[in-house]
């Protein structure tokens, strides 16, 4: 386990040092810099306090050299200075991330409480009312973009209704779990998870739809495998048959797709972000990009690559802990 470990992870450096060198060449390639946005808010700005300026922060020199020195120093955990904010870009990354990293463990939370259930159902029932009812959903959620989703929520609940509120942020639902547990209250944790509610609901429809076809394919090839067939000859309830047997096998591919689908909303859920205000960093991303903010922009890349390449490193070691047979292979 451990050389394999230690085989991903000199991957994974190669891997994100390139993805950062791809961004950096990409957003120097845009027309205009972060010097030509501050001089569009300061018409008395001249061409000399232009050039005087760029070279102040360095972007002057070659693309490569402001590469080289930028992989220095986050390599030395410095990941540049903001050029719009004048705070470090790891600084305002980590305000961000828990944002964006809690609403994607409520949004797969949610996926995978009606995915699996539904996978299986539809497996178990194939050619049925159930199975017919369960490609009707997955066909909807995969069709329906997240963004028209949450509008559509948005005017529902929050506009029609008035039930939930329509963008923000209330802090930390998981954090106040233990108050409303040791304090009784409870309506301080139904303040925070009425917040939640939409933005976790438009990213979970298209991922539940995704993995429940995808478990039930798995599902369906693994029902007909000889250890199946032999359990049920041995007379073993059929729930053990389908949960310890057939279920453990087929959702193999479901924590790969799970491993994809954390990492790119970790990475920062851009739209559903931007519709409901949510203050994460695929929304500063956008703010970043739209600025010229270099040093932010391929921070939040390199944040972003070293999560995905991270889980998908968890989802390797699952494999060996869910299928036995893959230790030794």
């Amino acid at each position: 386990m451990l050389p394999l470990i230690v085989k991903r992870i000199g991957y994974a450096l190669i891997v994100i040092a390139g993805i950062v060198f791809v961004v950096s060449a990409m957003t120097r390639l845009v027309p205009g810099d972060p010097v030509d946005i501050m001089a569009a808010g300061n018409p008395g700005m001249t061409e000399a306090d232009k050039a005087r300026l760029r070279g102040q922060l360095g972007l002057d020199r070659p693309m490569v050299e402001q590469y080289l020195a930028y992989l220095g120093g986050a390599l030395q955990g410095d990941l540049g200075l903001s050029l719009r904010q004048r705070v470090p870009a790891a600084q305002l990354i980590l305000e961000r991330l828990p944002a964006t990293a809690e609403l994607t463990f409520w949004a797969m939370l949610l996926s995978l409480l009606a995915a699996i259930p539904i996978g299986v159902a539809t497996a178990l029932r194939r050619d049925g009312p159930v199975d017919y009812a369960g490609t009707v959903v997955a066909v909807l959620g995969v069709s329906t973009p997240s963004f028209l989703l949450g509008i559509l929520l948005i005017l529902l609940f929050s506009v029609q209704l008035g039930w939930l509120p329509a963008s923000g942020y209330k802090g930390s639902l998981v954090a106040a779990v233990p108050t409303a547990l040791l304090d009784g209250r409870f309506d301080l944790l139904w303040q925070k998870a009425r917040y939640f509610l939409l933005p976790s609901i438009s990213l979970a429809f298209g991922l539940m739809a995704v993995n429940a076809r995808l478990t039930r394919s798995a599902m369906i090839e693994a029902l007909r495998q000889d250890y199946v067939q032999f359990a049920r000859a041995k007379g073993l309830p059929p729930r053990a048959v389908t949960l310890r047997h057939a279920l453990r096998n087929a959702i193999i591919p479901v924590v790969t797709m799970i491993g994809l689908q954390l990492g790119a909303l970790l990475s920062g859920a851009i739209v559903i972000e931007t519709v409901f205000a949510w203050p994460g960093i695929g929304r500063l991303s956008v703010q970043a990009i739209t600025t010229r903010d270099y040093p932010l922009v391929q921070a939040t890349v390199l944040i972003a690559a070293v999560l995905f390449v991270a889980l998908n490193l968890i989802v390797d070691i699952l494999y060996r802990v869910i299928d036995p047979r893959m230790r030794h292979g």
